[in-house]
């Protein structure tokens, strides 16, 4: 029950300056490729002497060695043989003009690497309770089509606007009497997968709220389906509920809450987190806290976790998404080390903006091959498309 996973949101760039100008051209959105980085490396010659007269055919992309400059021709397959400099010429005074070979040792040997990010794909099981409670009144509709529309409104629905970079899944539950009443949960899903709004409404559409709340049972069997991880990327439920749970052992009365929160701590367990959003004030804010805690490995000593109630239906929408979006990661992966004591030669920009290192609201670095973005910086990841650029100084990475 896992979903397929693709690349898009937001790419990086790591590219080092030698001595020199260096700058990141023609971003391709859709694909995350580069297609150019150019990087001044400074003036070389073969010899002493005045230089010759130079050239530059930005066409082919050959430099005169007297300029100083070579450039480095890359797109998303990586770097090309494009960028080929002078091979040299001789000046009626004996002086020659070309480019060192490689073998010289030569400053313009210094490298230059590009990264391109996978962005991160999560997982989001929607879980909702289906029970015969969600008939009850909400915002001049009731909880069960509240719901229904913050999610899978064609226009301003959650699913529409996010289906593209979250592999959603449907789970609606509920219980005809329990295990006396026959199956029990009883679960309508829908498997999780990336463009999944026409699935996912084909089912959501037909269905009304029956029976009982079996909480703890649901999360239990959500779980199970969603089996083994197939990659790293996080795997989250959204519980939305209205009601204090029961269980399939005992229906009524509704005292599932110990149960509840056993199935939420046994998915934590299992790299699934659990976040809650109460459809309504029937559910308690102690077992609102409970679940919550439970969903994210709450410990002692920790800040409670947060839990949603939202009141109308716009604070419904906002509720799914701040709880789907937070879960995009901040930290971004380098294909090539930074040397120690080198980080704040570092250049972090995001849509072209520089942001600060080591600042709360900027960058910091958390290891020789990883970055991560903090505060409002990692708000920009988490709430839509951004191009990212990182950039260091030649002598502050590793060779590649």
């Amino acid at each position: 029950m896992m979903g397929t996973r693709r690349v898009w949101m937001w790419m990086a760039v790591v590219a080092c300056g030698c001595g020199g100008e260096s700058t990141v051209d023609n971003v391709d959105n859709a694909t995350g490729g580069i297609d150019t980085i150019t990087s001044g490396l400074g003036s070389t010659s073969m010899s002493q002497g005045s230089t010759g007269a130079e050239s530059n055919d930005d066409t082919t992309g050959e430099h005169d060695a007297s300029s100083g400059t070579a450039s480095t021709e890359t797109s998303s397959g990586g770097p090309s043989s494009t960028g080929a400099a002078n091979d040299g010429s001789s000046s009626s005074d004996g002086t020659t003009s070309g480019v060192l070979p490689e073998s010289s040792g030569s400053t313009m040997d210094c490298p230059s690497a590009e990264v391109q990010f996978e962005p991160v794909i999560p997982t989001v099981i929607l879980l909702i309770d289906q029970s015969g409670s969600m008939t009850t009144g909400f915002d001049g509709t009731n909880r069960w089509d509240a719901v229904r529309t913050a999610l899978i409104d064609p226009e301003t629905g959650v699913i529409a606007a996010l289906q593209d970079t979250v592999s959603f899944g449907l789970a609606l539950y509920t219980s005809n009497g329990g295990d006396e009443g026959g199956q029990c949960p009883v679960i309508n899903e829908v498997d999780p997968f990336l463009g999944n709004l026409d699935a996912i409404s084909l089912v959501y559409a037909d269905e009304s709220p029956t029976g009982d709340t079996p909480t703890g049972d649901s999360v239990d069997a959500v779980v199970a389906a969603l089996g083994e991880p197939m990659s790293d990327d996080p795997r989250i439920i959204v519980l939305a509920t209205d009601g204090e749970p029961d269980t399939c052992e005992v229906p009524n009365p509704q005292e599932g809450q110990v149960e509840a929160v056993t199935a939420v701590e046994n998915a934590f367990t299992e790299d699934i987190q659990t976040f809650v959003i109460s459809v309504g004030n029937d559910v308690s804010e102690t077992h609102l806290q409970d679940l919550a805690n439970a969903g994210v490995g709450w410990m002692p000593g920790d800040p409670d976790a947060p839990f949603y109630v939202p009141s109308d239906q716009d604070a419904m929408v906002a509720a799914f998404e701040e709880i789907i979006n937070g879960v995009r990661s901040c930290v971004l992966t380098l294909d090539t080390a930074i040397l120690p004591g080198q980080a704040d030669q570092g250049t972090v920009t995001i849509n072209g903006v520089e942001i600060p290192f080591d600042d709360p609201n900027g960058w910091q670095v958390n290891g020789p091959t990883e970055i991560e973005l903090l505060g409002t910086s990692c708000e920009a990841i988490q709430e839509g498309d951004v191009e990212i650029s990182v950039e260091f100084t030649c002598e502050a990475i590793v060779p590649g």
